[in-house]
């Protein structure tokens, strides 16, 4: 068993022997016999896995024990209609059960889904960001899913920008001195933004480095649909721009996503402050993540660095 698996076997609430139900996943979905596992050490909430077989490798997704079943029908839903809409997104995989597959592993009840695996690794990995075309083709699997036609019953995220007062009310206190003066003059300008009265669409909310995937012959798939809701639209760009295409030039991204969907006078006219607050909360969940629940992983200090670093400069 790999030495990570106990860790992260307490996001789905299972500590025993992992293998049985991966050698039960191998059959059931017919995708040849179990030889080894590797966990993936990325990621907040679900425990997911690298599952090797006699037939190659395979993508493993088990569920966090806070989805319930409505929460895990969600998300297969949501990702069988981004592949309907052509989103680079890795095919899943289909057992007797459907999309999603449920067990019981002593008196735990698993529930899981089964993609491609790519052979790659995600920007966060290369610690590089995208070049000019690859830009290109972010921004526009940003579009394609901004314009799927689906309003998903909503799941709050944390990190989620239109979150930000209910999370500074309750994270504040965690913040370093500095972060604090930085963040603070920000909840006027949340308020100032009259989210509601912004126009609203399905949006992936969380296309980072951690989440874009680069493979072996330079295809880029945009992966984990866990917090997609229905969002203020330029809550997308805000995200893909503090992070993901920090570097790359504002106008030019502004450009490139134009081209497919035109943003009004007034989304034009609040997405920098947007952009600010997506920094203040990658601060703010950051530091709550490291002070209170001990998380000191490279993905965690990576989003309090680029959240700090971006809020001075725009500053």
């Amino acid at each position: 068993m790999e030495n990570n698996s106990i860790n992260f076997q307490k996001r789905i609430g299972y500590y025993g022997d992992i293998t049985p139900l991966l050698n039960k996943v191998c059959d059931d979905f017919k995708i040849g016999k179990y030889l080894s596992h590797k966990v993936v050490l990325m990621g907040y909430e679900d425990f997911n896995l690298i599952l090797k077989t006699s037939n190659g490798k395979f993508f493993i997704k088990i569920f966090a024990k806070f989805r319930d079943k409505k929460d895990c029908q969600r998300y297969v839903e949501i990702v069988e209609h981004v592949l309907k809409a052509e989103v680079s997104h890795p095919p899943l995989y289909k057992s007797p059960q459907g999309y999603l597959y449920e067990i019981k592993m002593n008196e735990t009840t698993i529930r899981l889904i089964v993609t491609e695996y790519i052979e790659g690794k995600t920007f966060f990995e290369l610690n590089k960001e995208p070049n000019t075309e690859e830009m290109s083709f972010i921004v526009k699997q940003a579009t394609l899913i901004n314009s799927i036609k689906l309003k998903p019953s909503f799941v709050y995220d944390n990190w989620a920008i239109t979150n930000f007062l209910d999370q500074y009310d309750k994270k504040a206190q965690y913040l370093d001195k500095e972060d604090a003066k930085l963040i603070s003059p920000l909840i006027e300008t949340f308020k100032s933004l009259a989210i509601n009265n912004l126009p609203h669409c399905f949006a992936h909310g969380d296309i980072t480095k951690t989440n874009t995937m680069k493979d072996k012959n330079g295809k880029i798939y945009i992966l984990d649909f866990a917090v997609a809701n229905y969002y203020p639209r330029i809550q997308e760009l805000a995200v893909l721009i503090c992070d993901l295409l920090s570097k790359n030039s504002y106008e030019q991204i502004l450009h490139k996503y134009q081209k497919y969907i035109k943003l009004t006078s007034d989304e034009i006219k609040k997405l920098p402050l947007y952009v600010k607050l997506a920094h203040a909360m990658h601060i703010l969940c950051g530091t709550y993540e490291k002070k209170v629940n001990h998380n000191t992983s490279a993905e965690n200090e990576y989003f309090i660095k680029i959240g700090r670093t971006g809020l001075q400069s725009l500053n």
